[in-house]
């Protein structure tokens, strides 16, 4: 009986150990076979990684060689700049020069204005004596001489005698070049405005120049009496 006891109880172990053999093997083969897939699956990560690595490094490249390109291209502009910056220059300097030469003209033409009224005062005067002792009891003489005695009350060329402009504004005006009645018939009221707020300051804005063509445009073509008839009406609208 005891033998058959120790046979059943060996015979159960064995059916223990070879079923504790069999689970280990199941156990062993199962986790290999999921670290294989595993190892799989990681290496196809690697893969993908390794793809995208080199499509990285393939546009790093392009990027490079677009960096140079640009790098090029603004050493190129930076030369460039510098070329126009010296044809700024010349011109520039060409501008001034042009300036210079119209400012000198612009003197040299205020001269000859000058020079053409005196010799047309003289010629005039010289014209008028000679008609005022040929027919001096015409009414055609009395107009001659009323022009020539009007014409002799003004200087040629006094921009103080336009209503509105005295010594400080006549300086201004010359400054800028209007040193005729021409010149000042023909510039505009804005520039005028202009030179009076720039040059003079605020306290030239109370000025209206809007008439100083015009008054300076009768003088030039000797139109005495009109210029007379605005001259008063400015005045008597002032009071």
């Amino acid at each position: 009986m005891a033998e058959r006891f120790t046979a059943d109880l060996l015979f159960i172990l064995i059916v223990l150990l070879v079923a504790a053999l069999i689970g280990f093997l199941i156990g062993y083969l199962s986790e290999r076979g999921r670290c294989r897939r595993r190892i799989a699956v990681l290496d196809e990560e690697i893969e993908g990684l390794k793809t995208r690595i080199r499509i990285r490094e393939e546009e790093k490249a392009a990027l490079d060689a677009k960096l140079k390109l640009a790098e090029d291209e603004k050493i190129t502009l930076g030369t460039r700049i510098n070329g126009l910056e010296e044809d700024k220059a010349k011109l520039a300097g060409e501008v001034r020069r042009m300036d210079d030469e119209i400012t000198s003209l612009k003197l040299t033409i205020d001269r000859l204005e000058k020079e053409v009224m005196a010799l047309k005062a003289e010629q005039t005067e010289e014209q008028n004596a000679v008609r005022t002792h040929d027919v001096h009891n015409t009414p055609l003489a009395a107009m001659v001489h009323e022009e020539s005695v009007a014409h002799e009350e003004f200087r040629p060329d006094d921009l103080e005698v336009v209503t509105g402009i005295g010594p400080k504004i006549a300086r201004l005006l010359i400054n800028r070049g209007i040193t005729t009645w021409k010149a000042l018939a023909d510039t505009s009221v804005a520039y005028i405005q202009e030179i009076l707020e720039k040059d003079g300051g605020e306290r030239y804005r109370i000025h209206n120049p809007e008439s100083w063509p015009h008054q300076a445009s009768l003088l030039d073509d000797g139109r005495w009496d009109e210029f007379r008839e605005l001259r008063d009406s400015i005045r008597a609208g002032s009071r």
